[in-house]
């Protein structure tokens, strides 16, 4: 008798651990989001998307999302939501500032899963959010320093994803997207939380990734100042070398022309080869030339000539050196210039063109077009 009592004893208990165990928070919150079209419930990572949950679920209990509608709707991509109002305005009142992307959390954006949208900027996440319909791994791939972070999934209700993703579209003038806008609007009529979940691990998790992302940020920025100090460092080293070597070239050149180089206050040298005897265009003319340039080093960049095709261009649309050298030609005339980095791309460059490059042109003005 006493061994079936303990029995039962144990039972009660093990029972009543399960009723605690069943009633605990849980780490993912859940919440229903009720649509005009019937009801979606997401599950929300707040382990690896801490961040973006917490900034929907604020959204979800301030009541911004409701009366907000799926404004941008493409069937073969996703559907989209949470900024704009029944009249294609968008919702200001309430909203936060725009949050870090947690695109590095390893979820992806597959059929049925919840991302934050967000502008071109990486960290610009604020209310929209967007439900795949298909697969999109291209939006798991970086562009212009992010991909797009997802932080959920659809647990309930993917027939309403489908009604909503099959609904009518159309144009509409006060959304400049195409036809992507339901001609019905396809309202959210509240998002609500719909179980237990811990607030405070979530907070904490929160706090964590914040705390991360802000050391991310600074080692990220103080590598990047070192980089810039060591590419300024290399520039300038660059361009003494390569006023040496100009130096050398202009010699030289005047040696094979039997013609004097000129430099202007600009830091501008010319040698004429050939002085013209047409007009000089103005400062805003558009020109004809035939021109071939090189680096100092004897690397040929670009040439009219070896295209067999004069080119024809403005001359206040040009680099600096250009726009003097030139300007001050007569029609018939070809001349040598040798531009200083500062008067071409700078301390940039171009993809041919190194930073802080000295540049030589040979350059023959064939005609004012206007």
């Amino acid at each position: 008798m006493k061994r079936l009592w303990m029995i039962g004893a144990m039972l009660v208990l093990t029972a009543a651990a399960w009723a605690d165990e069943s009633n605990a928070p849980t780490a993912n919150p859940r919440v229903k989001m009720k649509t005009t079209l019937g009801d979606v419930v997401l599950e929300l990572d707040a382990e690896k998307a801490p961040i973006s949950v917490a900034n929907f679920l604020r959204y979800a209990d301030d009541g911004f999302y409701n009366g907000t509608v799926f404004h941008r709707v493409m069937s073969n991509f996703m559907i989209q939501g949470g900024g704009l109002t029944k009249d294609l305005d968008k919702k200001t009142e309430g909203m936060h500032p725009p949050i870090k992307n947690e695109w590095r959390n390893g979820l992806k954006n597959v059929t049925g899963t919840i991302a934050m949208a967000r502008t071109n900027a990486p960290d610009s996440a604020t209310s929209q959010f967007f439900i795949n319909v298909v697969d999109n791994p291209a939006l798991d791939t970086p562009r212009g320093g992010a991909a797009y972070a997802v932080f959920g999934r659809v647990v309930e209700g993917m027939d309403t994803v489908e009604k909503i993703r099959y609904t009518e579209v159309d144009t509409n003038e006060k959304y400049p997207g195409g036809k992507v806008v339901p001609t019905v609007p396809v309202v959210i009529e509240s998002v609500t939380v719909v179980n237990e979940f811990d607030r405070k691990k979530l907070d904490q998790r929160v706090a964590t990734a914040e705390e991360a992302a802000k050391v991310a940020a600074e080692a990220a920025a103080k590598a990047r100042a070192e980089s810039q100090r060591k590419q300024g460092e290399m520039v300038e080293k660059t361009k003494v070398e390569q006023k040496k070597l100009a130096a050398e070239a202009i010699k030289k050149a005047e040696e094979e022309l039997g013609a004097k180089a000129v430099t202007t206050p600009s830091g501008l040298t010319y040698i004429d080869m050939t002085v013209g005897e047409g007009a000089s265009p103005s400062p805003t003319s558009r020109v004809q030339v035939h021109y071939t340039g090189w680096l100092l080093d004897g690397t040929k960049f670009d040439s009219s000539v070896d295209r067999g095709k004069p080119s024809a261009f403005p001359l206040n649309g040009v680099i600096k050196g250009w726009t003097e050298g030139v300007g001050s030609m007569k029609v018939g005339g070809k001349r040598k210039l040798f531009v200083p980095s500062d008067l071409a791309y700078g301390d940039i460059g171009r993809p041919s063109i190194p930073p802080g490059a000295t540049l030589i042109f040979d350059v023959e003005l064939l005609n004012i077009l206007q």
